[in-house]
This record gives structure tokens, C-alpha cells and sequence, in this order.
């Protein structure tokens, strides 16, 4: 993958397709920009499609610090400026998602929409955000194996696990193949985020909020809370999928951002 380096870090992302729309997206924790396969896929032969592994995971670098979510927004702001690509389409799942809304809120001038999947602008509940950072202090000091078998149930729903034994087992491989140091620090940065929703009333990029039904880790209360504190915003909820909709239900996924685009001036709207 070529990269491009912002703010200290060097980036690796992929920049694929072309058209008159570029749609950026941004993938959730412990997974790399592979989760979006399915959707470049499909939408590539009409617009650019821009992917990233965030700091600390996949391929970009690890970096000693900047892993909090403003900073995080601020590194995709940046690579969307040093990559020609805005106003784009941003879409960012779970930690992506986190990405977001500061994106929506701190530089909405690079976009022409947003689509946020799987995620919450609340900060982590202090029961989950205890849980979470045990189980990071366990990858930290011994490994992934005490805890892995934990993960996936909240990464992924029930149907899929039940149904793609083969993709878990795929994914198992890469997220225990990233280096624990930039997994740790990816953690804590997004797991100590602050509270975003009472930002949200300042937001007028259009949004579309899709929640998998399945959800435990941003369940749907999550979703309708941010879309209550929106002004211009569309809530979708997915049945049979879990945290990783864009890998679980990728058809319907993409056919929802598709429908979400083309209810926009027709300017704005990338096709499949």
C-alpha cells in the first residue's frame, strides 16, 4: 500500500476507482481497512474509494502517542486534504464512527456527508470502559489468546458467527497478527473518549446512523440518542448483523449508503 505521512505518523491507505465522487472510509477497532472489501467492490467503478488503517493498526505506523479521538479526526482530516479528496464521503464504523463525529463537528468544511456505522457519540459506559481496559492490560502483559475468545461475540452477531466460521477464523488470524503495543494504545485513546453528543447541535452535514440489530458494543439506544442530537441525520437499523456490519450484511450495507447518497442533491450522490 503506499502511504503518506500526517501529523507525525505515516499512514498506510489504499485509492481506489475513479469518478466524480470520492467516498473515504474508516474502519473500526482491532480490524484493518479489509473490512471494507464489499463496498469498494461495489462502488469503485463510480467513485474514488479511499481506505486507511488508523495509527496504531494494520500497516500504519505505532506511534508513541495520538490516539485519542480528536487527534485521530485530525489525522483524517489531514489525509483527506493530502490525498485531494475533499469534500468527500465519509464513512466510518465503530471507532471510525468515533472519528466521525468530531469530523462532523470540527471539519465538516472536507465533507459532503457522512455515514456512521455500528457506533456512538456517548462516551464508554464506566462498566464496559472497565472490562475493556482489563482486557487490554491482558493482551498487553500476556497476549491475545485469554482474550480473543471474548472479542469476537462482542465484534461480531450471533447469524454470522453461526453462519462464516471460516471468516471469523480469518479474522481471528489478522487481529492477532497487529502488533499489541499499537492495539493497546488504539484502546485506551478510544476507549477514554469524551462525550460528543452535546456537540452534535452544530453539525449540518447530512448523516446517515446504521446500528446492527445485534449490536452489543454500540447498541440501537446508542444510535438514537446521536440521531436525536443531529439536525440532518437518518436512522437505519439492520437486523441479523452485530458490531462489523459492513463484513456481516456488506449487500445490504452498501445498498443503505447507496439509498442515503441518492437522496442527496443529485451532485453529491455516488452510485453503485
Amino acid at each position: 500500500m503506499p502511504t503518506r505521512t500526517v501529523n507525525g505518523c505515516t499512514y498506510h491507505y489504499r485509492d481506489e476507482g475513479s469518478g466524480d465522487r470520492t467516498i473515504v472510509f474508516g474502519h473500526g477497532y482491532l480490524m484493518t481497512n479489509r473490512m471494507w472489501d464489499a463496498q469498494v467492490e461495489a462502488l469503485r467503478g463510480t467513485a474514488r474509494c479511499i481506505r486507511f488503517d488508523w495509527r496504531g493498526q494494520g500497516e500504519t505506523e505505532i506511534t508513541a502517542d495520538g490516539y485519542r479521538v480528536p487527534d485521530l479526526a485530525r489525522d483524517a482530516a489531514s489525509l483527506i486534504e493530502a490525498l485531494d479528496a475533499a469534500p468527500c464521503h465519509y464513512v466510518g464504523l465503530s471507532m471510525g464512527g468515533f472519528v466521525g463525529f468530531h469530523l462532523l463537528t470540527d471539519h465538516a468544511d472536507l465533507l459532503r456527508s457522512a455515514a456512521l456505522l455500528d457506533t456512538s457519540a456517548q462516551a464508554e459506559p464506566v462498566g464496559s470502559r472497565i472490562k475493556y481496559e482489563a482486557m487490554l492490560q491482558t493482551v498487553k502483559s500476556i497476549g491475545y489468546d485469554p482474550v480473543i475468545s471474548r472479542v469476537i461475540p462482542i465484534l461480531f452477531g450471533p447469524q454470522y458467527r453461526a453462519e462464516h466460521p471460516e471468516e471469523i477464523e480469518r479474522w481471528i488470524d489478522t487481529i492477532t497478527r497487529q502488533d499489541r503495543t499499537g492495539i493497546v494504545r488504539a484502546g485506551r485513546g478510544i476507549f477514554r473518549r469524551d462525550n460528543h453528543l452535546p456537540h452534535l447541535g452544530t453539525a449540518r452535514t447530512p448523516t446517515l446512523l446504521l446500528t446492527g440489530a445485534d449490536d452489543v458494543a454500540t447498541p440501537l439506544e446508542r444510535a438514537r440518542k446521536a440521531h436525536d442530537a443531529l439536525p440532518n441525520s437518518r436512522l437505519v437499523f439492520l437486523p441479523n448483523s452485530g458490531h462489523s456490519s459492513a463484513v456481516e450484511r456488506p449487500a445490504a450495507v452498501t445498498e443503505h449508503l447507496v439509498s442515503f447518497w441518492e437522496s442527496l442533491a443529485p451532485s453529491a450522490a455516488p452510485t453503485a
